[in-house]
């Protein structure tokens, strides 16, 4: 198949989501076999470093911990662009943000490369997705070949839902087609601001606070700490108190999401059932004082957990080798037969998830993330084996940065640019082949949109 667009058909869709396997009522065969079914979850806002099964100590996330038991687990994920619309379209589609179209949210396309879901619904398979934001309602994902999508929310103003909506949707969509082949996207939106966890989860992670703050905190306050005067008012037991909320929030999620891992099981479609967990990208929490995600290009905020799950497989596995979410489209084309896609930039995961290793990427790009009326804004990342370069373009200049893994503060730490020097001469030179080869974003955004935005703390 060689990759094209195609127009965008008007259809009714409906947001399905995948859930994870559980394994409640017992271990899988040991021997993997080919899918059926795809389960795709996506955990918007989740950094990878405040899930257990990669070293965080604190009890966030004990479903996916158990999920990650039998799966594999990728160690250094990076995704494509910190920004939900664009990066989720480049895990459907494998293309980055630059050949896909979609650099924002809040954009409508025009027109859709072939998707995961589009495939498996011509090979026969259901297709739906449910989503918990209006960043990714029907609007911004139609045409990715999906048959449903499911937006469960109140009211037109509404334009996020919790982790409990998504969860309810997903089992009465599971126990209605459990006897179909199925691909379903489940994305679930908890950690994202404002942070609003239950209050007995609240409680859980903020017991022996003593400050001011309360125990939610709007999108407006926090985007607002990246006002230096608004972090500087903060006292040290205030920034961990943002973060245990952050900790909470995902808590909440993990809950809700075992529920349904421990459904798939009980329906008997682990047997059958690919399940892909994976994020958008992650979250900042004062690191080098931005607060959030999408403008700087920092470590938190683009590294990602990504787990995999076949059909059968019994025993855990870690694959140290640094991957991109844009590796995942390769890997789903292999794991359910598909004819390869021509063009596509990524690399298939499948001989890793079978134990094989694969070979280290010489680089990799993470694209830009501009405001909608901020288009001349950019930021890119170029990761090469133990080093990062990271650009960004603002209305008062450039500025390049090179970290080395080993040195002070890490990859986001000590900078060794050095403007004409030889050793730093590759960062300039790939940044501007890839600007050039850049789509540009495409024009208009609907005050319709522009309001949804700046509701999810997009724009300000």
């Amino acid at each position: 198949m060689r990759l094209g667009l195609r127009p965008g058909g008007r259809r009714v869709l409906v947001a399905v989501a995948v859930a994870a396997v559980g394994w409640a009522c017992g271990p899988p065969a040991s021997t993997p076999t080919a899918p059926s079914n795809l389960l795709l979850i996506t955990l918007d806002t989740l950094r990878a470093d405040h899930v257990g099964c990669y070293g965080y100590q604190r009890p966030t996330t004990p479903a996916i911990d158990r999920f990650a038991a039998t799966a594999t687990r990728f160690e250094d994920v990076t995704c494509s662009m910190p920004t939900t619309l664009p990066s989720h379209w480049t895990i459907f589609t494998g293309l980055p943000p630059a050949l896909h179209g979609v650099t924002r949210n809040g954009q409508v396309p025009e027109s859709y490369p072939p998707s995961i879901f589009e495939l498996l619904g011509r090979a026969g398979a259901r297709t739906a997705a449910i989503v918990s934001a209006g960043v990714v309602d029907a609007r911004y994902v139609q045409g990715l070949g999906f048959s449903e999508v499911i937006f469960d929310r109140s009211g037109a103003k509404v334009f996020q839902v919790s982790g409990q909506v998504v969860t309810d949707n997903a089992l009465a969509w599971l126990q209605r087609h459990r006897d179909e082949r199925f691909a379903l996207w489940l994305h679930y939106y908890d950690p994202h601001e404002p942070y609003e966890p239950p209050g007995e989860m609240a409680a859980r992670f903020t017991a022996g606070y003593r400050g001011d703050l309360p125990q939610a905190l709007s999108t407006d306050w926090l985007v607002g700490l990246n006002d230096p005067a608004a972090e500087a008012a903060l006292s040290a037991e205030d920034r961990q108190h943002v973060v245990d909320l952050y900790d909470a929030e995902v808590a909440f999620l993990d809950d809700r999401l075992g529920r349904v891992l421990a459904a798939v099981s009980e329906l008997g479609l682990e047997g059958s059932t690919l399940v892909v967990i994976v994020a958008d990208h992650g979250q900042a929490h004062g690191e080098r004082s931005f607060w959030g995600h999408g403008e700087r290009l920092l470590e938190p905020v683009i590294k990602v957990p990504l787990l995999v799950h076949l059909p059968g497989q019994r025993e855990g596995r870690v694959v140290a080798a640094a991957v991109e979410t844009l590796d995942l489209m390769p890997s789903l084309l292999e794991w359910f037969a598909l004819e390869p896609i021509g063009g596509l930039p990524g690399r298939s995961l499948a001989g890793a998830v079978r134990g094989e290793a694969i070979a280290p990427a010489e680089r990799r790009l993470v694209a830009r993330r501009s405001f909608p009326e901020e288009p001349e804004r950019a930021g890119l990342v170029i990761h090469r084996v133990s080093d990062k370069g990271t650009f960004y373009r603002e209305p008062d200049g450039e500025t390049f940065h090179i970290g080395h893994a080993d040195g002070e503060g890490g990859l986001d730490g000590e900078d060794f640019f050095v403007a004409g020097d030889v050793g730093s001469a590759w960062l300039p030179s790939e940044v501007e082949h890839y600007l050039a080869a850049e789509r540009a974003a495409a024009a208009g955004t609907s005050p319709e949109d522009l309001e949804m935005l700046r509701a999810l703390g997009y724009v300000r």
